[in-house]
């Protein structure tokens, strides 16, 4: 199984941290120590990786949670959550297919974070989406088997686009779990559906990366990149955001990527029809996609 590479904590601080809610114990300290939430961020961070590797999203959800409200916001206990959610990955991976129930995650989970910090009762930290005024759906990718693509090649077929990169976390995995139940869902509807994955970080995701990775979720889905300046005129025409984000005295290669989330659809014409927000619930999605598609013209089913 190959590595997940991991995001910078930071980025976790711009998720949906709201989603899985977050109960506080009123037993719990007050002032917890802080060798006990090391090891709390420690357990959480496997978790995480355990249910990344399962496709528990919920629990993925609830520990993005927890890390974000709960735990303070330094580099040490990021670095320590993303080498335990790396950790919990691998671990997890090499059971093949032999994966905890969400009870019993979420059970293990509620028992770690007793030992994390109560959150201030006046923090609420919501994830709001900009209008989607301005896409202009267009493209020109090479997908992972070295092919030019653009956004014209799946004319006749919707398209179900995301950004990221391999080297995420969460954000993209979730994604790309939701795409693969996406299309599971869509049963024989699937083949109507191109769902894509774009990388924005062409310096690490070659082709072979990104064949891999995005085979780990679905083999349908299609992995694309490009040169630097091709994949930023793609993410802004789709207005799409992203930045490097680099700590000080790091390697060239060791940085992290700051983007923009959610799913954009494309109808069989390749014009622009909406962009699903991160964390939109797959069976919304699906119901959405089905709608569109039974008002697609004749000669375009």
């Amino acid at each position: 199984m190959r590595h997940l590479p991991l995001l910078a904590f930071a980025f976790l601080i711009a998720g949906n941290a709201g989603a899985g809610g977050a109960a506080v114990s009123a037993a719990m300290p007050k002032a917890p120590d802080p060798a006990a939430i090391m090891v709390a961020v420690k357990e959480v961070g496997i978790i995480n990786g355990i249910a990344l590797a399962c496709g528990h999203k919920d629990t993925i959800a609830r520990a993005k949670s927890l890390m974000v409200m709960r735990v303070p916001k330094t580099r040490e206990y990021g670095e320590i959550f993303e080498q335990a959610s790396n950790d919990g990955f691998l671990a997890q991976s090499v059971k093949k297919g032999e994966c905890p129930g969400r009870a019993t995650l979420a059970v293990q989970l509620e028992t770690a974070a007793r030992a994390l910090p109560a959150a201030p009762s006046h923090q609420a930290i919501t994830e709001t989406t900009a209008p989607d005024v301005g896409v202009n759906p267009k493209y020109l990718l090479q997908d992972v088997n070295g092919r030019a693509i653009m956004d014209s090649e799946f004319r006749g077929r919707f398209q179900l686009i995301a950004f990221g990169y391999t080297f995420c976390p969460d954000i993209c995995p979730t994604t790309l779990i939701e795409m693969a139940e996406v299309l599971k869902l869509l049963g024989d509807d699937a083949s109507r559906l191109q769902p894509i994955f774009v990388s924005v970080d062409p310096e690490r995701d070659t082709l072979d990366v990104l064949r891999s990775y995005t085979a780990f979720f679905d083999k349908r889905i299609l992995g694309a990149t490009a040169s630097p300046e091709l994949v930023r005129r793609a993410a802004d025409n789709f207005k799409v955001r992203y930045e490097k984000v680099k700590e000080p005295g790091a390697a060239p290669m060791q940085y992290a990527v700051d983007h923009s989330a959610g799913m954009y659809l494309l109808g069989p014409g390749g014009e622009f029809i909406t962009k699903f927000a991160y964390a939109t619930p797959v069976a919304d999605v699906v119901a959405r996609i089905r709608e569109f598609m039974a008002k697609a013209p004749p000669l375009q089913r």
